[in-house]
């Protein structure tokens, strides 16, 4: 049981608004168009995605996205992450 404890403890903790963020970087947005989604300014984009690569102890954006996967932070379907857009556009 100790050993449950202390992986829980260690678990990277991001804040609503990491998520957020994270989300719409797993999709391929740049700072400047997520930050046009969310209404906050491209360089307070770039703050929150720091933010989250160093919690989830990440090389980098593409790194930080499948460790937050694997960590249960980001669940990806075929309606997109969370249902925020669709991954694939279909034409028609």
């Amino acid at each position: 049981m100790m050993g449950q404890s202390l992986a829980l403890i260690n678990d990277p903790i991001l804040t609503n608004r990491e998520i957020e963020i994270l989300e719409y970087v797993t999709l391929g947005l740049s700072a400047k168009e997520v930050a046009r989604h969310v209404d906050i300014s491209p360089r307070t984009v770039d703050r929150h995605v720091e933010s989250a690569r160093l919690k989830l102890r990440a090389r980098n954006r593409t790194h930080m996205v499948a460790c937050a996967v694997k960590a249960g932070l980001l669940k990806v379907n075929e309606s997109g992450v969370r249902g925020i857009f669709k991954l694939n556009s279909e034409t028609g």
